[in-house]
């Protein structure tokens, strides 16, 4: 028998009752997840570290001082305008991260029907990766600055210059990361020639930035001093690719390393990776990891400037994005768990914009088993070992695993890009997505 829909869904199209069933099942792991913490008594950091440390001095007439830029104060205020409880902030807190997620849910949508992909596809995909990083999107902020940084690629593709540069400075003074979309859009106007949008797009990210540091600075320079300090003199976090490389080395007798804890002094919040060899790597990978997403852009601009087709102009742009974010994120001193929610929405992207089967296939699995050993690792070394000095040879040894996962994804769209850019799709179907500026 045929199974009738409820009323509200008879005049919905299938992709907008994908959308809602999808938005549903968000809400409903949303909710399991408050009630798991409620239950099991859970310490989140939502209320050690932003309840208590960031918003109730901030309601008591001081200003943190933070790690991260001053924006993000923004989005730790607004649950407390709704609970002022600690459990009743986490919950608020919860809910905010819930919409920003639906939010992005129908961003991809749009991006999707922008260029005549598989809408259903698109938000599937999206979905199933968000839900696999649940708990960090909901006891992180990165989701906000994640969904920020997609809203500015959605108005750099509808040709809105100056929104799109507007969301992407503001997502920078949230989480320094949506910078790395800056040279891609220029690159993109570059190799067409625009130089008013070059000029237009650059004027309103260096405004937008500029007049908000200066605010900032003007009522606390240390919340802006401390920020870029805290970046420049971290050492290498126990699961950075190259901490995980190292140690290795050390169960072999080849390094003499050891594990800082979190708690420590000097720690800068994270259970750091110290010795000779961690001391001496760790200058180097800034300037490596500036090097090589410069040559990925630069190889962008130029394979750019020679594609006429709009539907590999959109997998070379997606691709480009993702690999710069994958740089940053394997090739930085910090690898926290929470990193892979940027580049979820870039991950999907590449994904419903490729024709090659077998590497839609390869990256989804891949990426799948990253995300899932993300959370088991996570779970087995801060839900199990306590994390710090208690961090052991398995725990080291399973994060160097996903780490290599991770890079694995981050080679395959390289050459994926190369492929592109050399032989182009070969399928006869006409594209029907609109056009756009990239």
């Amino acid at each position: 028998r045929r199974i009738e829909m409820p009323g509200f869904l008879e005049g919905m199209d299938r992709v907008r009752k994908a959308e809602l069933l999808l938005a549903i099942a968000l809400a409903i792991a949303f909710a399991g997840y408050l009630i798991a913490i409620y239950i099991g008594n859970i310490d989140t950091e939502v209320i050690r570290e932003r309840y208590w440390k960031n918003v109730v001095p901030l309601f008591d007439g001081e200003i943190p001082i933070m790690e991260y830029p001053p924006l993000s104060l923004v989005f730790f205020v607004i649950p407390r305008l709704f609970a002022s409880s600690p459990f009743g902030y986490n919950v608020a807190y919860v809910i905010f991260t819930y919409l920003f997620t639906i939010l992005g849910l129908e961003l991809m949508r749009r991006i999707a029907d922008h260029y005549g992909a598989d809408q259903i596809k698109t938000m599937v995909v999206y979905s199933v990766l968000m839900a696999l990083m649940l708990e960090f999107i909901a006891d992180r902020y990165d989701i906000f600055p994640a969904i920020m940084t997609i809203a500015a690629f959605y108005m750099f593709i509808k040709k809105r210059v100056s929104w799109a540069f507007i969301l992407l400075a503001l997502g920078m003074m949230t989480k320094l990361y949506p910078a790395l979309l800056f040279p891609v859009f220029i690159m993109c106007y570059l190799a067409q020639k625009d130089r008013r949008s070059v000029l237009e797009g650059t004027a309103w990210f260096v405004f937008v930035a500029i007049a908000t540091i200066l605010v900032v600075y003007l009522i606390e320079p240390m919340a802006i001093t401390n920020f870029i300090d805290y970046h420049l003199q971290r050492p290498l976090e126990v699961g950075c690719v190259a901490a995980t490389v190292i140690y290795p080395f050390s169960m072999i007798g080849l390094t003499d390393v050891w594990i800082l804890p979190a708690t420590a002094p000097g720690s800068f919040g994270s259970d750091d990776l110290m010795g000779a060899v961690p001391d001496a790597i760790a200058p180097i990978l800034t300037p490596l990891m500036i090097l090589l997403i410069l040559l990925v852009i630069g190889y962008y601009g130029y394979v750019r400037a020679r594609t006429e087709r709009q539907d590999e102009r959109f997998f070379l742009i997606s691709a480009t994005i993702l690999a710069v974010l994958l740089i940053f994120i394997v090739v930085g001193k910090v690898f926290s768990s929470q990193y892979l929610i940027w580049a979820v929405p870039f991950y999907v992207l590449v994904i419903v914009s490729s024709q090659d089967r077998a590497f839609i296939k390869r990256l989804q699995y891949l990426t799948v088993a990253a995300f899932m050993l993300t959370q088991v690792n996570f779970a087995y070394i801060y839900g199990y070992l306590g994390g710090g000095t208690a961090i052991d040879d398995l725990a080291m040894i399973s994060m160097l695993v996903r780490n290599l996962m991770i890079v694995a994804t981050l080679i395959m769209v390289g050459m994926q890009m190369q492929k592109v850019a050399k032989d182009g799709f070969h399928d006869d179907g006409e594209h029907r997505g609109e056009q756009c500026c990239c």
